[in-house]
């Protein structure tokens, strides 16, 4: 067993990321059919708005989006693919999304398009999709052509962000390893969403403040120091949920800053990336915001209203909420994949939940590096990021006063908050596992998972 022993002592976990990513990744990326992730159409209308320079986006007819191309209408058409498993991709369907090839965007019709769901969202949060659009638009790429040039280099920010994260993790970096390549993780690198994006970052913020944390002897270098307020910033004006995560990493660094000018210097640097950003999209947005749904009346700051003046009675229609949508949560974050018609076998879900906790006790050794206080801060950033994510599909999801489990709910939201659930393990007194044991678990765990996906991907929309 020598040979088992010297293959696991061999292997790193940044090695098998890029590995399986760039293998299993693209394929994924490539059979997903053209905007069957979720919500892609309305991601492709953002990054194409934000490619022309359009900032800020604009109420019309009702709706709130902006003026695109419209052949950008009938190519993003799902095709009554979606939530209807029975459907499946054909060859014309291939044919006239692919069609045609080259267009002079100069010269394209233009009308108004409707999607408030993205039109919210900042510039930043589309950076690699809107450049890659940019770009094929001055080559004249056809629609189609856009798409996956724009899903390309979202999956390509996403694989570097992931692959430095490993690298700098310096405990549970195997753990890191099978939350960071769950199926729908590696499914939403290849979207035209900024999930990838944002999942990768907030592995890399926190494995940045944690070897600041837990490499004692050495001092933190400014470009770290600026690389955590930049991951902060962009996760907290992407989704002020995430708020938590940045607030967490200037907890962690601060006093492992030698001097309080340093201190000083980084706390006001973080305030000026991570708060002010977000209060002025804030007020920028407030004037084109348009509820997602009018089935029911949807009134946010009533909401909010309601939550300040009984958080105690919020908090436990979060608890009733989870307990009554546990399963489903934990399946969408695993892996659910297009518009939550695509699950992987039942039995994949209990083999990744036990592996994963394998895995983790068998990095647990590593654990007595993390202090007691740190690990409280960890878990109460991952609890206070939960609730503000409950609170905000509340708000959005949910008429003002409901007392009915709240509503929207997705798994892949909280895939961001991964990084918590490891660095939070606990220590597990003088247990001890041999240290080949979690690189092979780990590597198997992911290898396994990103074959069920693409295996799952490609049976729901191309066989019968």
């Amino acid at each position: 067993m020598n040979w088992v022993r010297s293959i696991g002592e061999r292997l790193r976990p940044e090695n098998v990321f890029l590995g399986l990513a760039l293998t299993f990744g693209l394929a994924v990326m490539i059979a997903n059919p053209p905007f069957q992730a979720p919500d892609e159409g309305d991601h492709f209308y953002r990054a194409f708005q934000i490619s022309e320079g359009t900032v800020v986006g604009e109420k019309g007819f009702g709706n709130a989006g902006g003026a695109l191309p419209v052949i950008a209408f009938r190519v993003a058409d799902p095709e009554n693919i979606s939530f209807h498993p029975e459907v499946k991709m054909t060859a014309a369907i291939w044919r006239k999304k692919a069609d045609p090839a080259w267009i002079d965007w100069s010269k394209a019709e233009r009308a108004f398009c409707g999607f408030p769901h993205s039109v919210v969202y900042p510039p930043t949060s589309y950076v690699p999709q809107a450049a890659a659009i940019f770009i094929g638009r001055l080559i004249h790429l056809g629609l189609l052509g856009l798409m996956y040039l724009a899903r390309l280099v979202g999956f390509a920010a996403s694989i570097a962000l992931g692959y430095a994260a490993l690298r700098r993790l310096p405990v549970f970096r195997w753990s890191a390893l099978v939350l960071l390549l769950c199926p729908m993780s590696l499914y939403l690198f290849g979207s035209m969403a900024s999930d990838g994006v944002l999942i990768t970052a907030a592995f890399l913020l926190l494995a940045v403040s944690a070897r600041i944390t837990l490499d004692e002897p050495r001092r933190a270098t400014w470009r770290e120091l600026a690389l955590v307020v930049t991951l902060g910033g962009v996760l907290t004006l992407a989704k002020v949920v995430y708020l938590p995560l940045a607030s967490v990493a200037l907890l962690l660094v601060t006093p492992r800053l030698e001097s309080v000018q340093r201190k000083l210097i980084f706390g006001a640097a973080w305030a000026a990336v991570c708060l002010l950003p977000l209060a002025l999209w804030g007020r920028v947005i407030a004037g084109i915001y348009i509820p997602g749904r009018n089935d029911i009346p949807i009134d946010p700051a009533a909401q909010w209203l309601v939550v300040s003046k009984a958080p105690f009675a919020f908090l436990g229609l979060v608890a009733k909420s989870i307990w009554i949508e546990a399963a489903g949560i934990y399946r969408w974050f695993v892996g659910t994949l297009g518009w939550g018609d695509t699950p992987m076998p039942d039995w994949f879900y209990y083999l990744f939940g036990w592996g994963l906790l394998a895995c983790l006790i068998a990095e647990a050794s590593d654990a007595h590096r993390i202090k007691g206080w740190q690990r409280l801060a960890l878990l109460g950033a991952g609890t206070s990021a939960v609730v503000m994510i409950f609170g905000a599909q509340y708000a959005t999801w949910n008429a003002p006063g409901s007392r009915t489990p709240i509503e929207g709910i997705e798994g892949r939201y909280f895939l961001p908050l991964a990084p918590l659930i490891v660095l939070a393990f606990p220590p597990l007194g003088k247990l001890r596992v041999p240290r080949v044991v979690a690189p092979w678990l780990g590597t198997g765990l992911t290898t396994l998972g990103a074959l069920v996906c693409l295996v799952a991907e490609v049976d729901r929309y191309y066989f019968d």
